[in-house]
């Protein structure tokens, strides 16, 4: 097989996952984008959640990050807080609203966890490894390019 046919194929993988994720998650969530879910996941998550730190786990800009706070907030899913002695640092905790969500979102992924990675079944060990050595080569690919975007 040539690399030119592998590489089509792996780009018709993503848009049918990209097509599986946008109608899922408009189903599933209704107005929250996938940002949004995310900021919520890490939220519900981490203890001491600002905007840095989502930014950073997001991969956007600060500024980004405070855009998705502050929808969040409007929408009542979150809550914002400071600690004493910080009182400029802003934290978030999720309301019930948000609380809701989080654990939605790690039903959701838990299922399609155990759904989907049965895929895997069809190969042995060694096919196995070959797989897990494309995915590291690829994820490593795909994050060198994310930083240059910056």
């Amino acid at each position: 097989m040539k690399n030119k046919d592998m590489f089509k194929d792996l780009v018709d993988i993503f848009q049918l996952v990209d097509i599986l994720n946008k109608n899922g998650f408009e189903k599933e969530y209704g107005e929250l984008n996938i940002n949004e879910i995310h900021t919520i996941d890490f939220i519900g998550k981490n203890i001491k959640n600002n905007s840095s730190e989502i930014s950073k786990y997001l991969n956007i800009t600060r500024g980004g990050a405070t855009k998705i706070v502050k929808k969040l907030l409007e929408k009542n899913y979150i809550l914002e807080y400071s600690i004493p002695e910080n009182k400029k640092e802003k934290y978030f905790n999720l309301t019930k609203s948000g609380e809701d969500i989080y654990k939605k979102h790690l039903k959701n992924h838990k299922e399609a966890q155990e759904r989907d990675s049965k895929i895997f079944d069809a190969f042995d060990l060694n096919e196995k490894k070959v797989i897990n050595k494309f995915f590291n080569i690829l994820k490593t690919n795909l994050k060198e390019k994310v930083t240059h975007l910056k």
